[in-house]
């Protein structure tokens, strides 16, 4: 239960110039006062027996209240005030000087440990009367005792228990480091907040402990801040504080943001517009917007000082802008630090960043006319082609090698490996990850705000089997989308949901819902930098170059496409709204480019060889003497056909069989032979001064062999009858089949293209 401030009990002040006139004698401060002056320490004296003094025998108590007492006189009478109107300001002021004069008077450490002990007395006394409100230094000085009798030892107790229960079951490993990180400090704000029951503190009690901490330097703002932080995931995953996690503390940036030199008026002009864009844009997109205008009027105010308002600006302006920008670094006319990281200050601004540039001042100046501002310029100021085009690279896919090596990583995984290999504990969420990276292509701020409800089962109704699909949240084009997932998938997620255990909410940034984010571990939400670092070490795991999650998602795009996966169904399945986004994720792998390149060629080529059979492209003079044959002249004769090939061009095949030896033509061939030996020596006689010098050799060479097979089968020498005697049945179409069944004696027609 929470308890008010102790009422201020009904002091005595018109006894105060009495005490402090008992004060200044000389045995004031080691005789008690008496009578009426009893009442002035009734208060303190209850207070300290009550809830400071920790001796078990009445005289201990004596002793112990009797220099509480003491200490306490002396500080009334140096600081001329009753103990009611003291201040932290003054008293730490007084004790360190006090120690100081200790230092120098030489005092033993058993001495001024002594002192120490007396002094938190007094100021713990103070605390429980009312008279001083809680500082860090009445916690620091005394923090197990101090608790305790603000909570009483059973309660606080049971607030340990509960609060390092839960604190396991989130995620944290090291009780030692919860205690002191979280459970002492947890104590503390419980003592400032002036409540026993944790349900009962607000975030505000949280961070105005952490305020009076900071300040008091007790503590540093680093140490605070994490105490804070893990109070605050424990009490929201046992149901206190709405059951939300803290948010992401936002980046402190080097200097506020301002408007630099830009000329006032505009710079009102300026955050109105930003004020209306916040209505209906992301926060980074009206940071963008904001770095643009401030740039643009900090830059203005130096190049034409006598521009005061955004209705003095001018095609001029606009012009020399942009020419600037082609010169401007990271950091020019704008917050030093608060833009951009701080690696990157001095570097020139990247294309990007003046394409965006450009393209916010032009939203800006069109967005103030359509409102009707009264400082519009009332005139264009920019024409087509004033924003440039960005460049559109190819896809940043994964190779193949590096895919498949990343792919066989991922499947060998184990806890032992991920524990060596330093990758995110604990490990079912780690392989949950990274089976969501490698199935779904997922943007890495939708993978990160993934909920627990996210797997979805439905019943095919073809098959009446159970499917699952995964509900990607909410994204970059504002909308949702349901995504086929494999069994593996399910089973990965499954393994990390019953080692998840309960974890507090997170509130939506998008939605601005409280939601129950699937990666929470810790009572902290998985982060795209923290994916990215997993990512990285695996990448070190698998020996491949450094990717991203982004590169993840690309590859996968690409894999999908090469596989013949529809465009309509890689934009479902990608969030795109528009084919176009898809077509630069989807694009063609090198190995598919290749396999249509080599059959564009074959398609091209065999078109030229049947084009060939109408017209011959050779020079105009062999082309006019060719005229007359041109059937023979032209092609080579097979014997069995015509070559559609020009002589004039190489081939390895068309009379590669006449001079080999294995080579045994048929008697009944002989006038096919002897037609083809014709054609092929006026072929030679023909062209012989154009042939080139390997056409006239290979033509020479099938002629010698030819005269030496005719010559063969007209004496009958080694020649191959017509039938042989044979028990079997001779087979159709085969070697010794009569004449007219064989293919090479099929009536021809003549050569193609002839008559």
């Amino acid at each position: 239960m929470r308890s008010a401030a102790a009422p201020a009990p009904d002091w005595p002040s018109e006894l105060w110039p009495a005490l402090r006139t008992h004060l200044s004698g000389s045995r004031a401060l080691r005789v008690p006062p008496h009578g009426p002056l009893q009442r002035f320490w009734a208060p303190f004296d209850e207070a300290c027996r009550r809830h400071t003094l920790r001796s078990s025998t009445a005289l201990g108590h004596r002793a112990k209240l009797g220099a509480a007492r003491r200490l306490c006189a002396r500080l009334m009478l140096e600081l001329d005030d009753p103990y009611w109107a003291f201040d932290w300001g003054r008293l730490l002021a007084w004790e360190a000087a006090e120690r100081a004069t200790h230092a120098r008077e030489g005092r033993s450490a058993k001495w001024r440990n002594r002192w120490a002990v007396t002094w938190s007395h007094v100021t713990t006394t103070l605390f429980f009367l009312g008279a001083l409100p809680y500082h860090d230094a009445l916690y620091r000085g005394n923090h197990r005792f101090f608790t305790r009798r603000w909570l009483g030892e059973e309660r606080a107790q049971q607030i340990a228990e509960r609060f390092l229960a839960t604190a396991r079951a989130i995620g944290y490993r090291h009780e030692r480091q919860v205690r002191k990180q979280g459970l002492n400090v947890l104590y503390s704000v419980l003592v400032f907040a002036r409540t026993t029951d944790p349900a009962t503190l607000t975030r505000a009690d949280l961070e105005a402990w952490e305020a009076q901490a900071t300040a008091a330097g007790s503590r540093s703002r680093r140490v605070a801040r994490a105490s804070v932080t893990c109070i605050e995931r424990v009490l929201a995953a046992m149901g206190y504080l709405g059951g939300e996690a803290p948010r992401a503390a936002a980046a402190r940036q080097g200097e506020p943001a301002t408007w630099g030199r830009t000329a006032p008026a505009m710079a009102a002009t300026f955050e109105r517009f930003l004020a209306d864009l916040r209505t209906v844009r992301r926060p980074g997109t009206v940071e963008s917007y904001r770095v643009a205008l401030r740039r643009f009027g900090d830059w203005l105010r130096e190049h034409d000082p006598a521009v005061g308002s955004v209705a003095e600006v001018r095609r001029a302006h606009i012009e020399a802008f942009k020419l600037a920008l082609e010169r401007m670094r990271c950091g020019d006319y704008t917050n030093a630090a608060a833009p951009f990281h701080a690696a990157h200050l001095g570097e020139p601004l990247s294309a990007a960043h003046k394409v965006r540039a450009v393209s916010c001042l032009r939203a800006f100046f069109e967005r103030i006319e359509v409102l009707e501002y009264a400082e519009r310029p009332g005139r264009p100021l920019f024409v087509r082609g004033d924003v440039a085009r960005l460049d559109q690279p190819a896809p940043r896919f994964i190779p193949d090698a590096d895919w498949q090596r990343l792919v066989a990583t991922i499947e060998g995984l184990t806890p032992e490996r991920a524990l060596q290999h330093r990758l995110p504990r604990p490990f079912e969420r780690t392989a949950a990850i990274l089976a969501i990276l490698l199935e779904c292509a997922l943007r890495a701020g939708e993978l990160c705000r993934l909920d627990t409800g996210c797997l979805v089962m439905a019943r095919d109704a073809a098959t009446h089997a159970d499917t699952h699909w995964l509900r990607v949240p909410l994204g970059k084009l504002h909308t949702d989308r349901l995504v086929p997932v494999r069994p593996a998938l399910v089973h990965a997620v499954d393994a990390w949901m019953r080692a998840r255990g309960p974890q507090p909410l997170h509130r939506d940034e998008r939605t601005g819902k409280p939601r129950d984010l699937l990666f929470t571990w810790q009572g902290r939400a998985l982060r795209p930098p923290l994916l990215n670092a997993c990512i990285g070490r695996l990448c070190a795991l698998a020996g491949v170059p450094r990717y991203t999650s982004h590169q993840f998602r690309h590859t996968l795009a690409v894999q999908w496409r090469r596989n013949g996966m529809r465009l309509e169904t890689i934009s479902r399945l990608l969030g795109h709204s528009t084919l176009q986004m898809t077509l630069r994720y989807a694009a063609v792998m090198p190995a598919t480019v290749r396999r249509e390149f080599d059959a564009a060629f074959a398609a091209i080529d065999a078109e030229q060889r049947s084009a060939a059979a109408v017209r011959v492209v050779l020079s105009p003079e062999a082309h006019l003497e060719a005229r007359r044959h041109w059937r023979e002249s032209l092609w080579v004769d097979l014997g069995i056909g015509f070559c559609g090939l020009s002589a004039y061009l190489p081939c390895a095949n068309r009379l590669a069989c006449l001079p080999c030896p294995n080579w045994i033509p048929d008697r009944q061939d002989l006038p096919l032979l002897e037609r083809q030996r014709s054609n092929l020596i006026e072929l030679r006689t023909l062209v012989a001064s154009d042939l080139p010098s390997e056409r006239a050799e290979e033509l020479a060479g099938a002629v010698e062999a030819l005269d030496q097979h005719i010559a063969e089968l007209g004496s009958g020498a080694d020649a191959v009858p017509a039938s042989l005697p044979s028990d079997d049945p001779p087979l159709t179409g085969g070697a010794h089949a009569p004449p007219g069944t064989h293919p090479r004696h099929r009536e021809r027609r003549g050569a193609p293209g002839g008559p």
